[in-house]
């Protein structure tokens, strides 16, 4: 419905009544913005399309998604965050899976959502546990360490998807369904940070939202955080890697295992500390001296980012067979993505493996034209590569020597006009 998909794309603006209906220099009133989203009233294709305007959208979009439900499973924010801030995060989050869901239509993307939508009943923390180890097995991951989460889910079929937003959200699980309650989609959202490990920490967490169904009033929290760590540091592994039993620990170490398991060196200690291989004073010991460091926000030695790929790899085939137009292929990427995308398409139609390497006045039979003055030619990948002011000097050059020939072209073709008309 138009109710639904206006307000939840205002609020995914971050948009008040007031800031839609000034965006569409008053063609529309708050008051009756505030109607269109309760359903009290229908607007006029005008006023539609001012407002789809004013929201960044086509017309259709505002009535799109009438069939596709989202549901937002779990979402981590901090106190701090007041009633609009928080509509507007979830908002945000629900618009970039709709995003999604229409692209995989579009594109016609079979891939199968592999992940057991709260299928794993959980009534403490040790059959948190062995969830973790259940969904490992499922998706053939054994006990070893996993090189790149990112990679892992959207292989079976999440969208892993980053949100830059205010400081204060921390991610979110979303799942979209059809009118029939089928789940379409699934998506675990995070906001980017500067320590890799955070972003894998957070992106396991909100997995566990996913599959877990708690129950007997466990802590979601506490099950999603235990799941996470479990995921990305199964125990056996874990003690294979430090030991049954340590009472001390280098730095060195720690530094080792973060690169080793892809987590931060504080959920490692607290994961050692809950599977009893390092005493709580121990793990208090280290906790003082992060905190002494000025660690406790940023650790020494940040893994590197993982980059979600399916959305790069869905709006390229999209922009390709011409499904959709650069300018959203630009909304979808980013101006930077979309810059380069525009001159790999352009690299592509200018220099064509067919093309001669160089520069040069076209064969003309000898019998029609006067040959063509010799002329200074440049390979054309080395002539792209030139400053603008010596590529301009270069053709500007060649145009001229090549004036007499396009004249002789333009004579011949009038000779060959007049004769027929005679």
């Amino acid at each position: 419905m138009i109710s639904q998909r206006l307000r939840q794309l205002r609020l995914a603006r971050g948009m008040t009544l007031s800031d839609l209906a000034q965006a569409t220099n008053h063609i529309v009133t708050r008051q009756a913005i505030s109607k269109y989203e309760h359903g009290h009233a229908q607007p006029s294709p005008t006023v539609l399309q001012r407002l789809a305007q004013a929201l960044g959208v086509r017309p259709t979009d505002l009535l799109d998604g009438a069939n596709i439900r989202v549901d937002v499973v779990a979402y981590r924010k901090r106190a701090s965050l007041g009633k609009r801030q928080s509509e507007h995060l979830a908002a945000l989050a629900e618009e970039a899976l709709r995003e999604r869901v229409r692209l995989q239509r579009l594109i016609g993307d079979t891939r199968v959502l592999d992940v057991p939508l709260q299928e794993y009943p959980v009534k403490n923390l040790d059959d948190v546990e062995s969830a973790a180890t259940a969904l490992r097995n499922r998706w053939d991951l054994g006990s070893a360490p996993i090189a790149n989460l990112t990679d892992v889910l959207e292989d079976h079929g999440l969208h892993v998807i980053e949100l830059a937003t205010i400081d204060g959200f921390d991610g979110v699980a979303v799942i979209a369904r059809d009118e029939h309650g089928h789940p379409l989609a699934a998506a675990v959202i995070a906001q980017r940070s500067d320590d890799g490990a955070r972003w894998r920490m957070n992106l396991a967490h909100e997995l566990a939202h996913l599959v877990l169904q708690p129950q007997d009033n466990l802590d979601e929290e506490k099950a999603a955080f235990r799941f996470a760590a479990a995921f990305l540091a199964p125990a056996h592994d874990l003690r294979a890697f430090i030991g049954e039993r340590r009472h001390h620990l280098h730095l060195d170490e720690l530094l080792l295992m973060k690169h080793h398991f892809g987590m931060s060196i504080q959920a490692l200690l607290y994961r050692m500390q809950t599977l009893d291989i390092i005493s709580p004073s121990l793990f208090r010991k280290w906790m003082i001296e992060f905190g002494e460091r000025g660690w406790r926000m940023a650790e020494p030695e940040p893994l590197p980012h993982e980059e979600p790929l399916w959305l790069r790899r869905a709006t390229l085939h999209a922009l390709a067979e011409e499904l959709i137009d650069p300018a959203e292929a630009q909304r979808l990427l980013g101006d930077e993505v979309a810059t380069g995308v525009a001159q790999a398409v352009f690299a592509e139609t200018v220099i064509p493996e067919t093309i001669p390497e160089t520069i040069q006045a076209e064969d003309v039979p000898e019998s029609h034209y006067p040959p063509p003055p010799p002329a200074h030619t440049v390979p054309c990948r080395q002539l792209l590569r030139l400053p603008q002011a010596e590529r301009h000097a270069i053709l500007a050059a060649q145009a001229a020597n090549a004036l007499d020939l396009y004249q002789s072209v333009a004579d011949s073709v009038n000779e060959v006009a007049t004769s027929e008309h005679k």
